[in-house]
């Protein structure tokens, strides 16, 4: 019976990635030793857990738009995850924002008239965006068009929270955008 210390047992799930022989068994890898599901892997990458599930059964892989992201929630360099082979300079390691916790908030204050609130989670926004009419359907106001409000949200997966916008329309309305 063999007994690995913890620094023995880590130099060998780091060996792992490097032995993978396809991408698929790389981001499997990797994915477990970050200690992701599938699910909560997907989630961070807004694609559906079957899609994780194809990749790293090499059934498919990942567009290569989405490899920058990949990248930065495993923390393990892009050529590093298509070759296996360790890249001289590693990528930068940033805080992957949870933002299924994250709730839009929005206000709008007409002049003389009652405040309109709307919460919502920053996921469900970032669904109703891509949507006819988004948010400006919502609210019943074209203020923000769909367009903006993508950018919005864009900013949640960056990690921004607090007000985004505060602005004050030409009859008079104030639009107030906060991530919290």
């Amino acid at each position: 019976m063999t007994l690995f210390t913890k620094k023995e047992n880590e130099n060998a799930s780091e060996e792992k990635i490097n032995d993978a022989k396809t991408l698929g068994e790389r981001l499997s890898a990797v994915r477990k030793r970050k200690g992701l599901t599938q699910e909560d892997f997907a989630n961070y990458l807004d694609v559906t857990p079957q899609a994780v599930s194809k990749w790293e059964n090499n059934l498919s892989c990942p567009d290569i738009l989405i490899l920058p992201k990949i990248s930065e929630i495993l923390g393990v360099g892009i050529e590093e995850l298509l070759t296996g082979e360790t890249k001289r300079k590693e990528a930068p390691k940033r805080t992957v924002t949870d933002n299924s916790k994250l709730k839009l908030k929005i206000r709008i204050t007409p002049v003389n008239k009652k405040p309109t609130n709307i919460t919502v989670p920053v996921a469900l926004a970032k669904k109703v965006a891509r949507i006819g009419n988004g948010i400006s359907g919502i609210v019943g106001n074209t203020s923000i068009s769909n367009a903006q409000m993508e950018e919005i949200l864009q900013l949640t997966e960056e990690g921004v929270v607090g007000e985004i916008l505060n602005v004050e329309a030409e009859d008079g309305t104030v639009i107030s955008i906060e991530i919290s």
